[in-house]
């Protein structure tokens, strides 16, 4: 039951990461939008942030994400080469989910910053697939999800 329970808790996790945005109001755009100027972060000086162009920091979260992919994979892997996985199940399918939701959140805090509302729906609206490849079901929905977004990311990274 709980686990039929966790079950649902994440596929309507990762529905609600892909439901559609609110389309802004021109009220809600800041000014740094409408004059095109690029805020720096905290810490850093003009030729610091003159020296990291918007793409390496697109480029860097999508690195992030296949390193956080990866990382998941080979837990994953792992777990039931050592054949823990079904007694963990509930604990690392908890916790890649919210790894993989808190990687989404910051990549679309970076796209909505570097690319605006167009470049952040083009992320958080990308269509996951309905497949299944061997394994357990809570761990293909994870990584499908985290597939769909950085094939997405890489595509919004590469656009000119």
């Amino acid at each position: 039951m709980a686990n039929k329970l966790l079950g649902i808790f994440l596929c309507l996790l990762l529905s609600a990461c892909s439901a559609p945005p609110k389309a802004p109001t021109t009220d809600e755009r800041t000014m740094r939008q409408v004059s095109g100027e690029v805020e720096k972060p905290a810490g850093t000086s003009e030729a610091q942030a003159a020296t990291t162009p918007l793409e390496s920091r697109c480029t860097k979260q999508l690195h992030k994400g296949y390193a956080l992919r990866e990382r998941i994979d080979n837990e994953y892997r792992q777990s039931r080469i050592d054949r823990t996985f079904l007694d963990r199940s509930d604990e690392l399918t908890a916790r890649w989910g919210e790894e993989a939701g808190q990687w989404s959140d910051e990549t679309k805090a970076l796209l909505l910053h570097i690319g605006g509302p167009t470049a952040k729906s083009r992320f958080q609206n990308a269509k996951t697939p309905i497949g299944m490849v061997s394994g357990d079901l809570r761990w293909n929905n994870i990584r499908n999800f985290l597939r769909t977004r950085l094939a997405a990311l890489a595509s919004i990274c590469k656009a000119p």
